[in-house]
């Protein structure tokens, strides 16, 4: 499949092989492993960031091959959940840098067609997020911008 805003074709990436049975070095139980990701996700760590730290410092490739569920269903079913999801977040984020950069270098036309592909994204992004019910309805790109 060609890739969003390029006339290039995409990598075929190689899917990840989930594990079904659990591995001789994981010490944690799969209570402990859920403890972690809320006591994490409380500390206002991001659910990519969890995955992170769950695979570096504490030897668990994947809480879905453990445990059976995602970081994402697991805080979900324990209540904690983020007002904007995470990629939506990091893309506006992007756009507010760009804008910035644009503020200060007017004739960066480069950086002005990636800022309204950014804009495209997060528009798309939003529009798939109302439909899940993960934003509200009445929820507008210009409140976060």
């Amino acid at each position: 499949m060609a890739r969003m805003h390029t006339r290039k074709r995409g990598k075929s990436g190689s899917h990840k092989i989930y594990d079904t049975g659990r591995h001789e070095w994981i010490t944690l139980s799969d209570s402990e492993i859920i403890d972690l990701v809320v006591q994490m996700k409380s500390e206002k760590v991001p659910n990519s960031v969890i995955g992170i730290k769950l695979r570096d410092q504490h030897a668990i490739p994947s809480t879905k091959s453990i445990v059976g569920k995602k970081i994402g269903q697991i805080l979900t079913e324990k209540g904690i959940t983020d007002d904007i999801p995470e990629d939506l977040a990091n893309l506006i984020k992007r756009y507010k840098n760009v804008t910035k950069h644009m503020a200060l270098n007017k004739n960066d036309m480069s950086n002005s067609r990636g800022r309204s592909l950014i804009m495209a994204k997060i528009l798309r992004l939003v529009k798939y997020y109302k439909r899940e019910g993960r934003l509200p309805a009445e929820w507008n790109v210009e409140k976060a911008l």
